[in-house]
C-alpha cells in the first residue's frame, strides 16, 4: 500500500474514532462512512478497519493507560476529542501493530498538527513517547 494511501487510512480511521467520541458512533455507522470513500482503495480501508475495530475493542485500556501519562490533575476525558481520537489510534498502532514505533508517533504528531490546536501535538509527542 503507497504511503498516502496508508496516511489516508489513518486519518480516516482518526475521524471515524472522532465520531464515535463525539457522536457515539457505532463500528457499523463507521465502516459505512469508510465504505463510501471511493479514493480509499481496498488495502486502505482493511487497513482503517483493523485500526478501529481493535481501538474500539480496547478503548478503556487504552484510555486507562494514556491517563497514567497525562500531567497530575488532568484526565482523558479533560482533552479535546480530537487528541482523543489521534492518541487513541496511535496507541493501538503502538500496541498491536508491527509497525516502527517512529512512524507511528511521527504520523499522530503529523495529525496533531493537521487537526488540533498550535501546540498540541507536542503534548501528543510526549504521551506517546511515555507509552512506548
Amino acid at each position: 500500500m503507497e504511503k498516502t494511501r496508508r496516511k489516508l487510512a489513518r486519518e480516516k480511521a482518526i475521524v471515524g474514532i472522532y465520531q464515535n467520541l463525539v457522536i457515539d458512533s457505532t463500528l457499523e455507522d463507521i465502516l459505512n462512512y469508510f465504505n463510501e470513500d471511493e479514493e480509499l482503495g481496498e488495502d486502505a480501508i482493511t487497513f482503517s478497519k483493523w485500526i478501529v475495530e481493535n481501538t474500539l475493542k480496547n478503548k478503556k485500556s487504552y484510555q486507562e493507560l494514556i491517563s497514567r501519562f497525562l500531567k497530575k490533575g488532568w484526565t482523558f476525558e479533560r482533552l479535546g476529542k480530537m487528541e482523543q481520537a489521534i492518541l487513541l489510534v496511535a496507541t493501538c498502532e503502538l500496541l498491536e501493530s508491527n509497525l516502527p514505533k517512529t512512524i507511528v508517533i511521527n504520523e499522530a504528531i503529523n495529525n496533531a498538527k493537521k487537526f488540533c490546536d498550535e501546540d498540541s501535538y507536542k503534548f501528543i509527542n510526549g504521551v506517546l513517547g511515555q507509552i512506548i
